[in-house]
This record gives structure tokens, sequence and C-alpha cells, in this order.
């Protein structure tokens, strides 16, 4: 469904979405916040969202229907990237416009057969950097193009969507109409007002994570929840080997389990023996960070962690 290179690079974060999908999808978020460095990751994996939900052939990443071509070309009508340079009608302004909202609210009024995307961000259209350059050649292999020649998703911020133009949306993304989503692709949450990130399921993207996570560590956790003793001693040395190996600290490892387990929540909301559980893991996991603040063993904590999640309460 979502391609390999985007699950190599967001693991935990396609494995959410694609569970969604396929077993809830009416529970599909109506807004969402992706947080993190590299946002031509977050462009491109909100343009695979949008491909997968309004794919109308096989869903996989080469499928050439004619929804999934009109995606990867930007093309396609119910696809939008929202931007002071896109999705709008005065060329003359530098943020995304009250204007803008209102066409966005106006046009939520016309049925659609389609699941509706609109991607916030700003966007320039300039010589690329380096970086930029570098992680666009990532990604070129799915085949996303981008609205014009040179053009660059940069993060949303206040200053780029002003408060005036967020309020005028807000009724607009909590009551949406069916199958219509809002993205919106930032550094952190706390660039764009409260109430829009209230609204909204948040994410990290971050390229700190793409260096960190991967199938190698998607394979340490295959056996949970389900752990017995012996198994959460196993995971617990094969997590400490991957930790020295991949030169990781242990602190990001925890924190990337943390966020595992929450967007496995998240996805359970309906199953409250879930919740319990997840919820109990999650606070196991900081009494492990708050040991390593105290120089406890790696191994100790690891293992201490991992048997914690076999017990039964």
């Amino acid at each position: 469904m979502i391609s390999k290179l985007l699950y190599e690079k967001f693991p935990f974060i396609t494995k959410y979405f694609e569970t969604l999908i396929n077993e809830n999808i009416d529970k599909f978020p109506q807004s969402i916040v992706f947080e993190g460095l590299d946002i031509i990751g977050q462009y491109i994996f909100s343009m695979e969202l949008a491909r997968v939900l309004n794919c109308n052939g096989d869903k996989t990443p080469d499928c050439t229907c004619i929804n999934c071509t009109w995606i990867k070309d930007v093309k396609h009508p119910s696809v939008n990237i929202v931007s002071p340079i896109n999705y709008k009608d005065d060329s003359t302004k530098t943020v995304i416009s009250i204007n803008q909202s209102k066409k966005i609210t106006s046009s939520l009024r016309e049925t659609s057969d389609y699941h509706r995307f609109f991607i916030f961000c700003d966007a320039k259209i300039k010589q690329r950097s380096a970086n930029e350059t570098k992680s666009i050649q990532q990604y070129e292999s799915l085949g996303y193009d981008f609205p014009e020649e040179n053009w660059t998703p940069m993060p949303v911020t206040s200053k780029i969507f002003k408060a005036e133009a967020s309020n005028s949306l807000l009724k607009s993304i909590e009551e949406p109409p069916k199958r219509t989503t809002f993205i919106f692709l930032t550094k952190s949450k706390e660039d764009i007002i409260s109430t829009i990130v209230s609204r909204s399921v948040v994410f990290k993207l971050s390229a700190r994570r793409i260096l960190h996570l991967g199938a190698e560590f998607s394979d340490i956790l295959a056996g949970y929840p389900d752990f017995n003793t012996q198994m959460a001693l196993e995971t617990a040395f094969k997590a400490e080997d991957f930790i020295k190996s991949k030169e990781i600290d242990i602190m990001d490892f925890l924190n990337d389990v943390q966020e595992y387990i929450l967007n496995l929540l998240k996805a359970n909301l309906n199953n409250n023996q879930a919740v319990k559980m997840f919820e109990h893991h999650i606070k196991i996991i900081q009494t492990a960070k708050k040991r390593i603040m105290t120089s406890m063993s790696p191994k100790i904590v690891l293992e201490s962690m991992f048997l914690d999640f076999a017990k039964k309460e």
C-alpha cells in the first residue's frame, strides 16, 4: 500500500496509517499536523496518503490508475497545496490569506467523489540548497512531482498562516464533510495556533528519526505486546545490541518505543483493554527514562522495561 521507501524511513507512522486505512477508515483523521525537519518528506508522505485514499486501482505504489497518476503529477482536483503561492486568486498576497480559507470553506459545500486533501505549507520558487536537493533525491523513485519547477515546500508558521486566516477555517477543520483531511507541514506544532493543533492528530516525521528507525527496529519489537519472560530478555538483548551498533542515544531509542506504543494506542481507541495496557506501558517507559537520567546501566534499564511489559496487571 504505502511505499517501501516511506515505510523504511517512517515505519511506525506508516504502520499506523495502513492499519487505520485497512481496519478503521472511518476514523481517519480530519486534521493532521506533521512536525520535524524533513519538510520534503512530510510533503511526499502527505501526497502518498492522498494517493492511497483516492486510488481506484490496486493501491500499490506503482499503480497507474488515473487518480494515482493525477496525484503524482499534482493535477488532481481534490488534492490541494495551500501556500502563499498556491491555491490563491490574489497574486499580491505573501501569506495564506483569509480569502484562501474562505475558498476552501466554499469548496467543501460541494459534494465530491474523492477523499479531499488540503496540504498547508510555506513554499518558494528558488534555487534549492544542497540539503533540499539531497532530500528530494531520496524520494525521486516514488514519482511525485511538485506544483512548479524549483518549487520547494517549507514549514508553515504563524507568520505565514496568521491567526485571522487560521480562525476562519476552524469550523471546517472541526466538522468537515466526510472524506476530507487537512494536513499542516511544520517544524513544530508550536508554529501554528493551538486551536488548530487541538483539533488535529500530531505526528513527528523528523530527519533524526530517519537515521534511527527502520525495518531492523521493527524486528526488535516484533513480539510486542505478547512478551513472556524469555522473549522480554531476548528483546532487551537485541535492543542493547541495536543501540550500540547504530550508535544511538538510549533516550532517543526510548522516545521511539514510546511513540510506537502511542500510535498503537491511537489505532485502538475503541478497545478499552488495549488502551489501558498501552497507557501502562507508556508509564513504564517514563520510569525507564528516569532511571537512565540517574546513570543506571542501560542494560539493566532495558531488561527491567521489557520484563515489565511481560508482566500481566
